[in-house]
């Protein structure tokens, strides 16, 4: 512990000897303000510590276009070398910009703001900033502004988070211009703007870009709890699923200090290309080769990449045998049969694979004569597939607020049709949306509804018809799915009748 301390003093001193004059409209360079303290002063070490963390003698592990990072921000004796891992997968790779998004812990305030100003500075020299790109993101949404909140080295406590990756850049992207984006909030909508506008802008400015997001994971609980708590989001990661780590970050149940960070980078990578993800090293600062903690509180590292692997997309469905669909229909059955004579459930984990016990989200869907006797299911879940099954058809049973729920002379009438759902993917242009092969789920401010894939041909709707009745069905206008603020996604689904 006595490392933090010494750590705390140093930030405190960097902070006080690193102010600049209050007039930083007329300041173009933001001078270092953690050097000294997060990272060396002194550039020689800067190098030999970063030279060291890039583990120049291990192979690479990426084969593709490395389209985004996701990278720790503590200090470099507690995280450095996680954030090595990924940084050193850069060698011998170009990129017009390098877009680095980070949280705000100094300074509260609304949206991401997009340093307006011309450099970072570090021990190291001058990072220059890619002022035509910055302004053309900056351009798209009122809460994605050009603006110096949680760039400022003036007013108090300066941002560490942003600072800390530019020494990285300045050795493994050596010139290549950077463009410095702070979120001050992490709300759905803040991330699905600078998502539209970083992929817009880079897009109609035809550049090949690096996004990097920084955040650490857990904070200040024991050795045990943090793995516990971050090993479900790295999982997450490597399935390239940033819906499921936005909603457990917006539950609660998952820990990330730049979590939307996270997902801008995983979904902005996913539109301009990224196909695969791929986790480097997860570590806490009790792991740190580097300095001395104890493991009773501890903060999570991980490092990763989202690239394009050349061969396709990620699994996005189980391979499912016809045993394992028997049982899965066996299972949708006797939960809905426990749920409405509110018994117990009796499984046989002799029949349960090892594919059944991988986290997929799944719908129950009931029919009565035909009719549509109850449906409802998950969006995302982090318990097992036969779980979710079983959670699924509990709720089409007895929770549908459509329908009373089912009683025990109904039983045996019910028609069942279960849905194994896709990860959540974001898409920009409602025209990407493909009337058959695609459920889709729409969210708008506190409004939200899903339709499954076979919806729309059940119903004979085209495309249009299909987001109108969706809109409806969120209670929304008609036409709502136009709005800029719309949220759409899209998945895919396995249907077992």
């Amino acid at each position: 512990m006595k490392y933090l301390g010494l750590i705390i003093l140093m930030v405190a001193l960097s902070n006080t000897f690193c102010q600049d004059s209050p007039d930083t409209d007329k300041i173009t360079h933001r001078p270092p303000t953690v050097a000294g303290a997060f990272y060396p002063a002194d550039a020689d070490t800067i190098k030999k510590w970063i030279n060291e963390y890039l583990s120049a003698d291990e192979p690479l592990l990426v084969e593709g276009d490395i389209i985004g990072l996701v990278v720790p921000h503590a200090g470099y004796v507690y995280s450095g070398w996680v954030a090595g891992k990924a940084y050193r997968e850069l060698k011998g790779r170009k990129y017009d910009d390098v877009i680095v998004i980070s949280p705000s812990h100094s300074k509260a305030f609304r949206g991401a703001s997009v340093f307006k100003s011309e450099a970072y500075v570090t021990p190291l020299g001058v990072a220059k900033v890619d002022l035509e790109l910055s302004k053309e993101i900056a351009n798209v949404f009122t809460d994605v502004k050009f603006s110096l909140d949680g760039h400022s080295w003036s007013e108090g406590r300066a941002e560490h988070a942003l600072e800390v990756q530019i020494p990285f850049l300045q050795i493994i992207q050596s010139g290549t211009p950077i463009v410095p984006i702070v979120m001050g909030t992490q709300d759905f909508e803040t991330t699905d703007e600078l998502v539209k506008a970083i992929v817009q802008s880079v897009k109609k400015l035809n550049r090949k870009v690096l996004l990097i997001a920084s955040s650490d994971l857990s904070h200040f609980h024991t050795q045990k709890q943090a793995e516990k708590i971050d090993s479900p989001l790295v999982k997450a990661f490597s399935k390239l699923d940033y819906f499921k780590i936005a909603m457990n970050l917006y539950q609660d149940k998952w820990e990330a200090c730049g979590g939307a960070p996270i997902t801008v980078v995983m979904s902005a990578a996913e539109q301009l290309g990224a196909n695969s993800a791929k986790t480097f090293l997860y570590a806490s600062s009790a792991s740190s080769p580097y300095t001395a903690t104890d493991t009773s509180r501890v903060v999570g590292y991980f490092s990763g990449a989202l690239y394009n692997d050349n061969s396709g997309q990620l699994k996005i469905l189980p391979d499912l045998t016809d045993e394992d669909k028997k049982v899965i229909m066996e299972i949708a059955k006797k939960a809905v049969k426990s749920a409405v004579l509110n018994s117990a459930i009796d499984v046989d984990e002799s029949k349960i694979s090892e594919r059944l016990n991988d986290e997929y989200a799944s719908f129950v869907t009931l029919k009565e004569d035909g009719m549509l006797r109850g449906c409802m299911g998950q969006t995302f879940t982090t318990s097992s597939l036969i779980n979710s099954v079983i959670e699924a058809g509990r709720l089409a049973s007895t929770r549908d607020p459509r329908f009373n729920p089912v009683s025990e002379k109904e039983l045996n009438k019910l028609e069942y049709e279960v849905t194994v759902l896709s990860r959540m993917k974001k898409i920009l242009d409602p025209e990407e949306i493909v009337v058959g092969r695609d459920g889709v789920y729409i969210r708008l401010e506190n409004s939200g509804a899903l339709f499954l894939p076979q919806v729309a041909p059940e119903q004979k709707w085209d495309r249009t018809e299909l987001l109108e009745n969706l809109c409806r069905k969120a209670r929304l206008p008609n036409d709502a799915y136009k709005s800029t603020k719309a949220e759409l996604y899209v998945f895919q689904a396995m249907i077992i009748d």
